[in-house]
């Protein structure tokens, strides 16, 4: 338990969801390996949709249900899945920085060509950067518990829910599955009805 400041000079504890002296595995091989994962689709979905439509949305909601319902079988533990979750959302995040960036480079001439290597080496460098950075100020961004990160405290109560039992995961599947059908049938590779009703692709 931590003691921190509120405002107005009043002192106020933390106390974590999870006690410091609590025994529980959260550094696995199931949940590394399912969060890299999750980075790889994710962070690839939102480079997609960053380039395209130029915005990103938040991964870690739909990585803290896919979290809950993969590792479930599996017996994973809250921190666990919060390793899972938080691996997972790093991808897209890694994503928008790099894709409202790194094009203007091309844009503004430096780079005549997309250069692999030196964005992967840029990209490498931000991430460790941004772990640096979030060591730091840990007792600031997670602690203090005066501050309001509406995000951060949403997906936490996520986490904590699905202990109860219940993981939501269908109402994030299901949408996607309806997604994924409708951009097929709407797309111009999809499949065609009506004969001449999608225009041929130039």
């Amino acid at each position: 338990m931590a003691d921190v400041k509120a405002t107005g000079g009043t002192t106020q504890s933390y106390k974590p969801y999870v006690p410091a002296e609590t025994d529980m595995k959260e550094l696995t091989l199931k949940a590394i390996l399912l969060g890299i994962f999750m980075a790889v689709i994710l962070g690839s979905a939102n480079a997609y949709l960053g380039l395209k439509a130029g915005m990103t949305v938040a991964a870690t909601f739909p990585a803290a249900v896919i979290a809950m319902a993969v590792l479930r079988p599996f017996k994973g533990t809250i921190l666990e899945e919060n390793m899972a979750r938080t691996t997972g959302a790093v991808g897209e995040a890694l994503a928008a920085g790099a894709i409202f960036t790194i094009p203007a480079f091309i844009i503004a001439g430096v780079w005549d060509e997309f250069h692999y290597l030196q964005s992967t080496l840029l990209m490498l460098v931000g991430g460790v950067l941004g772990v640096l950075f979030v060591i730091i100020l840990r007792r600031t961004l997670i602690e203090d518990a005066t501050l309001p990160y509406p995000e951060s405290k949403a997906c936490a109560e996520i986490v904590k829910i699905g202990q109860g039992g219940s993981s939501g995961a269908g109402f994030v599947f299901l949408p996607m599955l309806l997604a994924g059908v409708i951009e097929f049938f709407k797309n111009a590779n999809g499949l065609t009805f009506i004969k001449g009703t999608v225009p041929p692709a130039s």
